[in-house]
């Protein structure tokens, strides 16, 4: 093989790596936008369920209510028809208990829903956090291959020069 063609195949070996590394640096960028926008598609996600969580909470509360209602209106009728005076201390105190133990079931039902949608937002929050990570990993991924490529292109043209200059300077004889 001669001269020529080891200087063409180093020409050849240096391109083959410099394009290279731009096509791992674009591919690992993309791969990495494809992941920032999954993670924003979540927080979206994440963002649509909390608002349905608060929606659903305010629901089950209003229901409660409803069923609170109806249950108070139990025990007074059952009051009533026990014969005694509704004004009487020991059946108001047993309503008010009531009316209390109620009241904390709605709150309850309220809270839980709160905290369920404010999980979600979190989530959310997370999955924003993740997107903004992976977009910077993508533009540091298409940096990366550019200065892959570079390194590739110096190190391959130093190595080219270094041949050139075997191939067109004359060998020295040898002492004797």
């Amino acid at each position: 093989m001669g001269p020529e063609v080891m200087l063409g195949a180093q020409a050849a070996s240096t391109l083959v790596s410099t394009i290279g590394g731009i096509s791992q640096g674009s591919a690992a960028s993309s791969a990495a936008k494809y992941q920032a926008q999954v993670a924003r598609n979540n927080a979206i996600s994440a963002m649509q369920n909390a608002e349905y969580a608060s929606q659903a909470g305010e629901t089950a509360a209003q229901s409660q209510g409803f069923k609170n209602r109806a249950t108070m209106g139990q025990i007074r009728a059952a009051q009533s028809a026990s014969g005694l005076s509704l004004d009487s201390p020991s059946l108001v105190d047993v309503r008010e208990g009531a009316e209390n133990v109620l009241r904390l079931d709605t709150a309850n039902i309220a809270q839980n829903a709160a905290l369920r949608a404010r999980q979600y937002q979190a989530q959310a929050t997370d999955y924003e956090a993740q997107a903004t990570l992976d977009e910077r990993k993508a533009s540091d991924a298409t940096s990366a291959g550019y200065l892959t490529a570079a390194g590739s292109l110096l190190s391959g043209a130093s190595s080219f020069a270094d041949k050139w200059t075997r191939y067109t300077t004359p060998a020295k004889p040898y002492p004797t």
